[in-house]
Formats: structure tokens, sequence, C-alpha cells
């Protein structure tokens, strides 16, 4: 479940706090996740013998860096308390535009800090207001608007950042650029204005594709007319299972030839595993790029090629000393240890898959705990046929995505099926029909499962004739390559097939898609 690689940004402080710079690694320190030290902010101001000069007292200033210097010395309320009381006193407005800015960015990581995100979303708002030049301020503040549920602020804030400053994307987490991007409201403006603006910036996140976005962009665009925009948008995408939306979507039946060589679903995926093997070559300390590499390979079914990739890479991890790592980010490793499983699942290793599972479940990723490992074990366990297993290890689960929520309901429904627990059957699947916009897919697959077949039919339906989910669903009606059901799983997989031969879901398709044998594996799960 990819779902979860840059699912959450901001977390609480006892978590560990996650934001990467869009400025130099003088300011903030990307590895270790700090806050900008005081000694990186001398740019941003004069000395202090310059400040006497500006009126602001030796006194002050010698109270001023010494607050901004606690920041870096591990207490954070601590330093709160200094920083506040240095911003509270008169002296503060003396100071130069940039050095209110260094401040008031200061006590917002602070406030993160100590899992205070309103007051850190305040303060760096103070931050840009004081002086709007630094876009590190503006990247943290979409962060916490989106961390806050504001979706349509931190689209607004993303923006601004990437027609200010576009050389800065790449430096930015592409997990977060796509999380703010996608959840924009579809009826906002700046919907758009975000897509475009990265379009024009040329972001390809950070060499490793933007999935999807441009076949989001390219909605807008055919609902134009705009057919430069259209082929635009597909050539840039590099993404095999973002072209498979084109492919499927009527929509675009006017503006593209199927018969495009960029439309060829299985050169586009080898095309991706070549290239992202020469990124691992040229960025060898960046395990996000193997990570990428690794899912590129599942696509293909070239489980043996992720299992010798995984090995190499947690065998390097495994032997080098914890000061003296060979990867600049370590978190990744646990997504390694997870597609491995997904390959050895597929190479019919269940017991080895498991094993990788159970490991993956327990690894801590970014200081938190690992949701999306831990689901794909509830699910494998379930689909294994062990019910009692998969629960306990979902109700181990914390905090999450609506998706994530929606992915454990399932799971807890499959199980109570197979025990025949009606009663939390019935409650699992109150909750996904009541959530069911959080992931429409996993909705109809438990419909399914508990053999409402007309329900299903009747939400599939419903799902395609809706504009903004119907790409998605025409994404998981595609005849794509799979591995053997797992035993649990195989008659509800005949259900579904049944449920695509039925002539009212048939005809529903045909108005507005259709399906394609797709020679690639639909990578997602266990």
């Amino acid at each position: 479940m990819k779902a979860w690689i840059g699912a959450v940004f901001l977390v609480a402080a006892n978590h560990g706090v996650l934001a990467q710079s869009a400025t130099s690694a003088a300011a903030h320190d990307a590895h270790h996740q700090q806050p900008p030290s005081a000694s990186a902010f001398s740019k941003h101001g004069p000395p202090s013998r310059e400040k006497r000069k500006q009126g602001v007292s030796p006194g002050y200033a010698r109270q001023w860096r010494a607050a901004l210097a606690m920041g870096d010395q591990g207490d954070a309320a601590q330093a709160d308390r200094a920083l506040a009381k240095v911003m509270a006193d008169r002296e503060f407005a003396a100071l130069t535009a940039g050095e209110q800015r260094v401040t008031w960015s200061r006590a917002a990581w602070m406030a993160i800090r100590q899992d205070d995100f309103e007051r850190a979303r305040e303060r760096v708002t103070r931050a840009i207001g004081a002086d709007p030049s630094d876009p590190d301020d503006l990247y943290l503040l979409a962060q916490l608007e989106d961390h806050q549920g504001n979706r349509e602020a931190a689209a607004r804030h993303l923006r601004d950042l990437a027609l200010r400053w576009p050389r800065m994307l790449d430096r930015l987490d592409t997990g977060a650029v796509l999380r703010i991007a996608r959840q924009a409201p579809d009826a906002a403006p700046v919907r758009v204005q975000l897509l475009e603006a990265l379009l024009h910036a040329a972001w390809d996140g950070n060499g490793m594709g933007v999935g999807d976005l441009w076949y989001l962009l390219a909605l807008d665009y055919q609902a134009r007319g705009d057919a430069d925009g259209v082929r635009r948008a597909v050539a840039l995408t590099t993404s095999p299972q973002a072209l498979v939306k084109f492919r499927a979507d009527r929509r675009f039946d006017a503006f593209l030839d199927r018969r495009y060589a960029t439309l060829d679903i299985a050169t586009a995926a080898r095309r991706r595993v070549d290239h992202l093997r020469r990124l691992a070559t040229e960025r060898p300390r960046s395990l996000e790029v193997r990570m990428e590499l690794t899912y590129a390979q599942l696509a293909l079914g070239r489980y043996a090629e992720v299992v010798s990739l995984a090995d190499e890479t947690l065998a390097a991890l495994s032997n080098a000393p914890a000061d003296a790592l060979p990867f600049d980010d370590p978190d990744h490793a646990v997504w390694i240890l997870n597609n491995r499983a997904i390959a050895l699942r597929g190479l019919g290793r269940l017991n080895d898959a498991q094993a990788d599972l159970v490991r993956a479940s327990g690894m801590d990723e970014a200081g938190g705990a690992n949701v999306g490992p831990m689901l794909n074990l509830g699910q494998f366990l379930c689909q294994r046929g062990r019910p009692d297993e998969a629960r306990a290890m979902i109700e181990r689960v914390g905090d999450m995505s609506g998706y994530g929520r929606m992915v454990q309901a399932s799971i807890q429904h499959c199980a109570a099926v197979q025990q025949n627990d009606a009663v939390v059957a019935r409650r699992a699947l109150d909750y996904l029909r009541d959530h069911h916009e959080d992931a429409r897919e996993i909705w109809i697959w438990a419909l399914v499962e508990a053999g409402r077949m007309d329900d299903a039919a009747q939400a599939l339906i419903a799902a395609l004739d809706a504009p903004a989910s119907r790409g998605d669903m025409l994404a998981a009606l595609q005849d794509y390559l799979e591995p053997a059901p797992l035993p649990a799983f195989e008659p509800v997989r005949k259900r579904w097939r049944d449920l695509l031969a039925r002539e009212d879901v048939r005809q529903a398709v045909a108005k507005v898609g259709r399906i394609e044998h797709q020679p690639v594996f639909n990578v997602g799960g266990i």
C-alpha cells in the first residue's frame, strides 16, 4: 500500500518532525529533521554590533541570540518561552524584517516540537508577514495547513512557492507535494493553478515521476477542449498506471489515439525501470530511488530482481554502523522490506513473505508506527484464511488516513465473514458505506465479499457516472496481470469477475470507458 509513503508529513513531536527544506542544508538539516540552527541565520540579519546602531540594546541582542540558540539544545518548551519573551519585548520591533522573520520561524518550529500545530501555523504566518523572502516558511505553512485539513489554503501556498521558486520544487518531499495537489478541492480554481504551476516548472518528482498528476490536469484541459494541453500532459506522464487511465477513459478519445507509442503500457513500464536504474546509479545514497525502482519492477512482475535489490539494500543497512549509514533516507527501508514481501508472495514463498511483513510492521517510519505494512500484513493474513491473526494485527494500528481506515475496516469485514461474525461484519460494512468517498473500490470489493452483488453493481455504476471518481474506477476495473490468489480470497475474486460480466455493468463501462488487458501488475496491497 504505497499510499502511506508520504501520508504523514507533519506529526507529533514524539513521533519526530519530518519536514524537508526548500532552502539550503545550512538552514534545515534534512536528514535529522531538526529546526534550523541559530548559526544558520547570520545571512538573514546584520551582526549584533550593527544592531546597536539600529537602536537595539546590547542586552536585548544577547537575549535574542540566546533564545534562537536554545532550540538546538533539546528543550523546546524552554526555547519557546525564551522566544515568546523576546517577541513580546518592545525592542523586537527594532529588529530588521529578516531578523523578525527568523524569530517567528524558529518559534513556529518550537510549537511543532510541542505538538501545537495551530500555534505553529500562526507563527509561520507572522514570519511570512514580516519578510516573505524565504521559501522554507511558505513550504512549512503549506504543510501545516495540510496537516490541519485546510486543503485549499495548503494548495494556495504550494502554488505560490511553485510560481516564485520553481527551482526549489525538487528539494521538497515528493509525497507531500503530490498529496497537497491531489487533495485540493476539485471546485477550487487553485487546484488547476497549482497543477499548471507544477507543470510549467517542469516538476518531475525529483526525477521519480508524479504518478497520475498530469492525468488530473489533463481532465481540466479536456473539459476546456485544449487538445495541445492534453497531449502535453500525456507526453510528460511516465507512470504506466497513470497512462492506463488515459487509455481507459473515453473523455480522451477525441484527443488521443491509443495506438500512440506514448500510450504503450508495456513499453512505458520497461522505460520506467530503466530510468530508475540509471537514477539509482547516479544517486547511490538515495533509498527512495531504490524503493521506486522496486515498485517499477513489481509492475512488470520482475520478482527475482526485487528480491535481489532488496537483499543487497537491507544487507548494506544492516552491516553499516549507526553513524555511517549508506543512505541519506533510511526511513524508506521499511518499504524496501514491504516490497520484497510482495515479490516473495508473487514467487509463491508465502511464509517468507509473511515473515517480511511481520518485520516491516514492527519497524518505524519517521519515528511513527508503520501503518502501511501493518495493514498489508492484516490483508495477507485474512486472504490466507487466518482471520484471528488478521484482526489481532489491525487492532494495533493507530492513527491513519481516511483511506487507511477504509483498508482497516475492509480487513475487519474480511475476518468477520470468515468467522461468521455477522455483527462485526455489519459494523465494518456500515463504516465502509458511510466513508465510501475515501475509497470507493474498497467499498465495492466488500459488497462483493458479502455477496451483495446488486448493491455492488449499483455502487460501481455510480462511481463510473461520477466524473470525479470515474478515472480511478476505470483503472480498478482493468484486466491486469495477477499472481495466483491466496486461498481465502479466491472465491471473492471469482465473484468480482462475475460482477464485471453483468450486462448492466458492461453497459455502464462501455458508456464512459473500456476494459482492456494490461500487460502490467496493479501494484498495491499484497
